[in-house]
């Protein structure tokens, strides 16, 4: 099996996040292990995703977990003592636990608030009459790890939270969630970030880690010796790299099939499940691929498996027999999920080879590069505005896909909004306000007239800014900021091979070119760096044939120097510019003397409001260039459609 480009040669340095989920795992059994002899386990639909990360049914069933069913259904006449409820502190789904435990009276109930007891979940409970008939409690499933380099902080929908509705909570259960890992590897020495939630994050997180004081809490205050810093990327410093297409094998599957729960939304042609996560060896080799190699990719692994069937006929002796047999299982297993993934792939590049896909993505570089749409491009949007479909299937919203997916994309909502943003945020002032005007009446016509507040949501949040907004930016010393931000920080590549902007055809993202400031990496120092790592990443086909390890990384990664000397770019960035040195606490002085000079070996980035696949695998692949971890915290995973989905005025 030929690994990625997901760093996995560095991935054994700096933190086992195996830890975090057997600590989680321990929690959810001593939960479980409270109510004796056979018992259901009732899920939140929300929750079942993290859940599933965490523990498989074998181990529940070892602790005496008979039956699951979601909360819509409820246990129901099950023959269990107990049941247990992991549920969302959320008032419909609260009474409709009330309702459950009225009916199933005689058996022992015990709800557990994910990620954490709330007030509002207790006076729920109270009013309903059923508190005093429940063990309440809180299982802390706010840091969830889903991969050794990926962890979801579970708060689906948060920059329009944060941005749109004014909830800050979202805030306070990230830090919370922080504040686990530092209390596994120490806390940060040094937290840096842009946004301005960045920054009120970084303050939450000063502020728990002072009240911890010292005493039982000295060994969560020690430096950590696994992360030299917490990066903090709030959504709202790069809107842009959220709304264009993903070009990695995982970005285009999320794109054209959607994945739920680690999963291809609605499987392969039979409805079979595809798995999408670490867990399966072949999708964990293809994922971060650019999706023009992954036909190369898959070809050789077949052939690679084909060697080892083969390889039956070479087997003499007993123990040679025996060890073929031993390893037919996983042969087996190989060859179902490579079956699989050729069929999905298979989808995917009917999809990219349509017309339709050719003229999306065009008119992506066109923005990009800074340019105006010509008439045939500007042609192409009218279209997709005038035969807009309602009821369209949405990748990464809808979980039920119905059928198929059909070679052109079809043209929902999400579509036509992820284009009249990206013109928005690209052309800037360049924009003409009656074509701004058209869209807004074409939306309303095709969509309804409660759209008006889709609209207006977009431009509150800086997605659909009018031109007249645009011209006028305050702070800003440029009149498009954003083209000033693209040759400053080389976004636009065009010899894309060895960059990071492979992940979107020669875009690279505003996000990662930020972490890249701090890394000094040589691509936001000198235009013409595309060709700076040739010697580290060789061509596929070469890597294909050989399985020599890569040359040894540049003496980059890590945080370096901070934001120092970067300030008229950071000033052209949305919010906040952070920059923290956590000070270690006295009675951890020897131990950061000791570590003083010594580098960790990862950092931790974390996104507020979501990433996508696509920027994960751009970050895996600097991993693998700077011999250095880079370990994402996300909120969300997302494409495009989920990240505007919470934006849309919804009847």
């Amino acid at each position: 099996m030929h690994a990625s480009d997901s760093g996995t040669d560095v991935g054994e340095r700096g933190p086992r996040l195996q830890q975090l989920k057997e600590l989680l795992r321990s929690e959810l059994i001593a939960i479980l292990d409270t109510i004796r002899g056979a018992k259901a386990l009732v899920l939140d639909r929300d929750v079942s995703a993290a859940l599933s990360a965490v523990v498989d049914f074998a181990a529940l069933k070892e602790h005496g977990v008979e039956k699951m069913f979601l909360l819509e259904t409820g246990a129901g006449d099950a023959p269990v003592q107990g049941v247990v409820y992991l549920v969302q502190p959320n008032v419909r789904k609260l009474r409709l636990v009330a309702e459950q435990v009225r009916a199933g009276s005689g058996r022992e109930h015990s709800v557990q608030l994910v990620p954490r007891r709330t007030l509002l979940g207790e006076r729920v409970l109270e009013e309903a009459g059923v508190l005093g008939d429940v063990t309440l409690g809180e299982l802390r499933l706010d840091a969830v790890p889903l991969d050794d380099d990926v962890v979801s902080l579970e708060q689906p929908g948060m920059f329009a939270a944060l941005y749109l509705d004014g909830d800050f909570s979202g805030i306070q259960s990230v830090a919370r969630a922080l504040m686990r890992l530092q209390g596994l590897w120490g806390f940060f020495p040094r937290i840096v970030g842009k946004g301005d939630y960045a920054q009120m994050l970084a303050h939450s997180l000063e502020r728990m880690r002072a009240e911890l004081g010292t005493g039982s809490a000295g060994d969560a205050l020690a430096l950590s010796s696994a992360f030299d810093a917490a990066v903090v990327v709030d959504r709202a410093a790069d809107v842009a790299t959220p709304l264009l297409t993903q070009l990695t094998y995982e970005g285009l599957v999320s794109e054209v099939f959607g994945i739920v729960g680690g999963a291809v939304a609605g499987g392969d042609a039979k409805g079979a499940r595809v798995a999408a996560s670490g867990d399966d060896a072949v999708y964990r080799a293809i994922r971060d691929v650019g999706f023009a190699d992954v036909g190369a990719l898959l070809g050789a692994m077949t052939r690679q498996l084909q060697t080892s069937y083969e390889s039956r006929h070479q087997a003499r002796t007993v123990q040679e027999i025996r060890s073929f047999v031993g390893r037919l299982g996983g042969l087996q297993a190989e060859h179902q999920a490579l079956k699989a993934h050729v069929a999905v792939a298979e989808a995917v590049l009917r999809r990219t080879q349509s017309d339709d896909f050719g003229a999306l993505l065009d008119i992506e570089q066109t923005l990009v590069a800074g340019a105006d749409l010509d008439p045939e491009q500007r042609a192409y949007v009218d279209r997709v505005l005038a035969l807009a479909d309602s009821h369209a299937y949405v990748p990464g919203v809808d979980t039920e896909r119905r059928d198929p997916p059909a070679p052109a994309a079809p043209n929902s909502l999400h579509k036509v909004l992820r284009i009249l943003c990206l013109c928005a945020l690209w052309r800037g002032p360049a924009l003409k306000q009656k074509t701004y005007d058209a869209w807004y009446d074409e939306i309303v016509a095709a969509f309804g007239a409660h759209h008006t507040i889709t609209l207006d949501n977009l431009a509150r949040v800086g997605l659909l800014p009018p031109p007249s907004a645009a011209r006028s930016q305050p702070g800003s010393a440029h009149a498009n900021p954003r083209g000033f931000l693209r040759k400053a920080l080389n976004l636009a590549v065009a010899d894309d091979a060895d960059d990071v902007a492979y992940a979107y055809a020669g875009y690279a993202p505003l996000s990662v070119r930020l972490l890249q400031v701090l890394t000094q990496d040589p691509a936001v120092h000198t235009p013409a760096a595309s060709s700076r790592y040739a010697a580290l990443l060789r061509p596929l086909a070469d890597r294909l044939a050989t399985q020599t390890q890569p040359a040894t990384p540049q003496s980059v990664g890590g945080v370096r120097g901070g934001w120092a000397g970067w300030e008229d770019v950071l000033a052209e960035v949305p919010g906040a510019t952070v920059d923290i040195m956590q000070t270690p606490a006295a009675d951890a002085a020897d131990a950061r003397a000791q570590r003083l000079g010594v580098k960790a070996p990862a950092t931790l980035v974390v996104f507020l409001g979501g990433c996508t696949s696509a920027e994960i695998a751009a970050l895996r692949r600097l991993s693998q260039q700077h011999g250095h971890r880079y370990v994402v915290a996300t909120t969300q995973i997302l494409n495009g459609n989920s990240f505007l989905d919470p934006l849309i005025q919804h009847k």
